[in-house]
């Protein structure tokens, strides 16, 4: 029992914060973001993934990616990318990733941060096998916002939309250029 009685709408927002917490460890964001964005401190969060059971091996350190190169290597991510994209303007989610340093956590939405995980939930259950993560998703989002380097377009030969390498101009996808994408699995595989 706590010493200083909460209200019910403190009470809520509390196990709102928790609870979002929680769904951010288990998408396997880092603790910095997860904190900024939930206002939850390390120790806090130190507890949740202790009681999740997650192992401490399994935790994403060190800085949050900045190369898109995961997005443009290859036609199929390019696609994969295009449709995160779709799915983010479809959730209406802003690109607010940058400002996540600037601003304190009372700042942030928890209906951004919720917003945010199921859109990301979403991609995930359209494309299941993927290996794009929850703050990759950040990234793209604000590479395309920023449009500097990637930005939506569309295949030369089938007009799908698809995401595009600013300074390197590919523009096929991986259904209208088959032979590459099967050439370059080939070589993986071997």
């Amino acid at each position: 029992m706590s010493p200083y009685p909460m209200d019910d709408s403190a009470l809520q927002r509390e196990s709102r914060r928790v609870a979002l917490g929680r769904r951010l460890v288990s998408h396997g964001l880092r603790t910095t973001v997860i904190s900024r964005l939930t206002g939850l401190t390390r120790n806090q969060l130190e507890t949740l993934r202790h009681r999740l059971g997650v192992p401490s091996q399994t935790r994403r350190r060190g800085p949050t990616p900045t190369s898109l190169e995961m997005f443009l290597k290859e036609p199929i991510a390019r696609c994969e990318g295009a449709a995160l994209a779709a799915l983010c303007a479809a959730f209406e989610l802003p690109a607010l990733e940058r400002e996540l340093a600037s601003f304190p956590a009372s700042y942030i939405s928890f209906e951004y941060a919720e917003r945010l995980c199921e859109t990301y939930e979403a991609f995930r259950a359209c494309y299941p096998t993927t290996h794009v993560e929850l703050d990759e998703m950040m990234m793209l989002r604000e590479a395309l916002t920023q449009g500097d380097r990637v930005l939506l377009g569309q295949c030369r030969s089938c007009k799908c939309v698809m995401l595009i390498d600013r300074f390197n101009g590919v523009r096929n996808c991986w259904h209208c250029d088959p032979a590459a994408y099967v050439e370059k699995t080939r070589r993986k595989a071997s």
